[in-house]
């Protein structure tokens, strides 16, 4: 008669392979996927497109028919608020489309694609209906 209570020992409950050289299986395949996954990172990082954007020069012109507007300071401290938040919004979704922006003022040479007008005419959209300032 064969006890069902005793427990197999434990070489042979792990397919007969030592402890370590299961640890030892484990830690090359997780060294492989790790190596698959930075790869896959590496070569999303080099097909990203540079642009410049010319942020002085889009801020500048609606900081300065802000001025020219004569509204209340408090109005107009909202009006550069929204303003300064599409443009960080309309700056992050290039960024989100796979592009490095890069600040126009700051590259110093080079044949980057300048995107300065596309995003003067995104952040017209998201301010939508606030009249009065050039975009």
């Amino acid at each position: 008669m064969k006890n069902i209570l005793v427990t197999k020992p434990l070489r042979s409950r792990m397919a007969g392979l030592h402890p370590g050289a299961l640890l030892v299986g484990a830690g090359m395949i997780g060294a492989a996927l790790w190596g698959v996954w930075t790869t896959d990172r590496l070569l999303r990082l080099e097909s990203r497109e540079v642009v410049t954007v010319e942020l002085s020069t889009i801020m500048g012109d609606f900081i300065e028919a802000e001025a020219r507007a004569g509204r209340p300071p408090e109005e107009t401290k909202r009006r550069v608020e929204i303003y300064l938040q599409a443009v960080e919004a309309s700056v992050e979704q290039l960024g989100r489309e796979g592009r490095t922006v890069l600040v126009a003022e700051a590259v110093v040479a080079g044949s980057t694609r300048d995107l300065t007008e596309a995003v003067r005419a995104d952040v017209a959209r998201r301010m939508g209906a606030l009249p009065d300032a050039r975009r």
